[in-house]
């Protein structure tokens, strides 16, 4: 064989095993196609969490607001200061112990509120998008993106329910006990301690309807039309 016809033939040879690596297994075909089915979904979940966790704590303000102020608090004190009751310091007592019981509801709120909806938005967005699109790309997205919303607010609009019996239970146990345990500290530091002081702290019956407007407003805001487009355009 002629050197250069030999020459001719290796370089053909070595072209032909270049391009034949070049070209996707069928497995790393499923790899990419894989990686971009996550790629969206995590943008997914991302937008979502984004969009839904901004309404969901928006709307939360004025359940903390109304919550605070369904939450009564009344301070009793035998305060004997050279033997005469000091009404201003129970009061102030009182004030005080209101100002810590409303920090401690907005706390209980915005905690239940990242615990029991917030964090289960990831697992509904990937659950309802794994249903509806088998094939996860823009033109099942565009397609679905009002049902993808509807869906996934109805999984957040159950939490929404969880979430109201646990506020309601929170505020009905825990605050009572740090309410006393705050009324302590401050009548040491204002040295009553020897004093028999309590506090009374009771829920208005408003805190139903309060609950139920939240759960309306939620209910309300979530499917949003902004959102439906974000969704379709991705």
């Amino acid at each position: 064989m002629r050197i250069s016809t030999f020459v001719s033939a290796a370089f053909g040879l070595a072209l032909f095993t270049a391009s034949t690596q070049a070209l996707p297994t069928p497995n790393s075909a499923v790899d990419l196609l894989k990686r971009g089915d996550d790629n969206i979904m995590n943008s997914l979940v991302k937008l979502f969490v984004k969009e839904q966790s901004k309404l969901l704590v928006d709307a939360c303000v004025d359940l903390q607001t109304n919550v605070c102020a369904d939450v009564i608090v009344k301070v009793n004190a035998n305060v004997n200061v050279l033997g005469i009751k000091s009404h201003v310091e129970v009061k102030d007592l009182e004030v005080r112990t209101k100002v810590d019981s409303d920090a401690e509801v907005k706390a209980l709120i915005n905690a239940d509120v990242n615990t029991l909806v917030i964090a289960n938005i990831d697992a509904h967005v990937r659950a309802v998008v794994g249903g509806i699109c088998s094939v996860l790309d823009h033109a099942c997205l565009k397609k679905n993106a009002h049902t993808i919303v509807a869906d996934v607010v109805a999984l957040i609009n159950v939490d929404i329910q969880k979430l109201i019996v646990q506020v309601k239970a929170d505020v009905a146990a825990h605050v009572k006990v740090r309410v006393t345990a705050h009324l302590k500290k401050l009548a040491v530091n204002a040295g009553i301690a020897k004093a028999d002081v309590s506090a009374i702290v009771r829920l208005r019956s408003d805190i139903d309807v309060h609950l139920k407007a939240f759960v309306k407003a939620c209910a309300e805001v979530l499917v949003d039309a902004k959102l439906i487009a974000k969704v379709a355009a991705l």
